[in-house]
């Protein structure tokens, strides 16, 4: 079970934020095996408003998210992986002149636009231009499915498909000549072929769509284009969401296997946020008494980021979850 097999820590020591700062501007270094991770996870005891006529399920499908609560989650997130204030943290590792890029996940469901506002928010709050800010993913089509506007004219934040501006030496554009730091906003999902898809899938945006096949199809390079150099550097933080996940794929009997976990996990390791991802997921699945219980295809691709690319922590042993909120695991 989920709560047998990591650490909790439910204090946060002083030292984490000396950690977490000089884990932020870290990257993969292939002749090292990675060292020990943090993962900060906060949870909160919901994250959906109550029913009622201004959350009406024909505009809010799903439900309309609580924005104080997914903002408390936000900064609370923060605080457990840093140690730090959030407004300390984004201070000290986002300044006002950088570029910043939000690489945003866009598979069905998407990440809800009301997280990335909150990224946004705190960004500028922190001293980030908005017009030094964008969004972007593989494609532009799915960007606006998700509910972001391709006007490039309009001033401030601006979304785009990494495709429709190429790429150099296999790596987009986007990451290239755009952005000095970025955020990858991921979402914690089953995955047919996978078994499980987060923060080292959501790299692909930053790759053509003919390495994204060839590395699907081979989920032992899965963590390659994550592990380039130039993407491992500029990527310096990962948010995996789990507001509302689903535990397994849709199917006629079950429509909507999901479960409102209401939690939201942040690390300066790729590897190390999805190896815990899976954790709760596969923890799910073995309640609902689904099989298999555990997603091998995810274990083993997070492996072979980890002995293989040394992208980032895939032993539970040295990952450290620091945990905000209720913990009913």
């Amino acid at each position: 079970m989920y709560q047998k097999q990591l650490r909790f820590i439910t204090t946060v020591l002083a030292c984490t934020a000396m950690l977490a700062t000089v884990a932020c501007t870290a990257q993969a270094n292939p002749g090292r095996i990675p060292g020990p991770a943090i993962v900060g996870l906060a949870r909160a005891d919901h994250v959906y408003l109550p029913d009622s006529i201004f959350t009406l399920r024909s505009a809010y499908p799903e439900g309309k998210i609580d924005y104080e609560v997914l903002e408390l989650l936000f900064r609370r997130a923060v605080t457990a992986f840093s140690g730090q204030q959030p407004d300390d943290f984004w201070t000290q590792n986002f300044l006002p002149n950088e570029r910043v890029g939000l690489m945003i996940d866009v598979q069905e469901p998407p990440v809800p636009p009301i997280m990335v506002e909150a990224i946004i928010r705190q960004l500028v709050s922190s001293g980030s231009k908005p017009e030094n800010i964008l969004i972007f993913a593989c494609d532009e089509r799915d960007v606006f499915a998700a509910g972001f506007s391709l006007d490039h004219d309009r001033p401030g934040v601006k979304a785009y498909g990494a495709a429709s501006l190429g790429y150099r030496n296999g790596i987009s554009r986007i990451l290239i000549d755009m952005c000095d730091k970025i955020i990858n906003v991921a979402m914690l999902r089953p995955d047919s072929q996978l078994g499980m898809t987060g923060a080292v899938y959501n790299h692909l945006a930053c790759a053509p769509a003919t390495v994204a096949r060839q590395v699907t199809a081979d989920p032992q390079q899965l963590a390659s284009v994550a592990a380039r150099p130039l993407i491992n550097q500029k990527i310096v933080l990962h948010f995996l969401v789990a507001l509302h996940p689903f535990y397994a794929l849709p199917t006629e009997a079950q429509p909507e296997p999901r479960w409102e976990y209401a939690g939201l996990l942040l690390a300066s390791d790729p590897v190390a946020v999805d190896s815990v991802g899976l954790d709760i997921l596969t923890a799910k699945r073995t309640e609902e008494d689904i099989e298999p219980a555990e997603a091998p295809v995810a274990r083993q691709y997070l492996e072979a980021a980890y002995n293989e690319y040394r992208l980032g922590q895939a032993d539970l042993d040295n990952i450290t979850v620091v945990t905000v909120g209720p913990e009913t695991e």
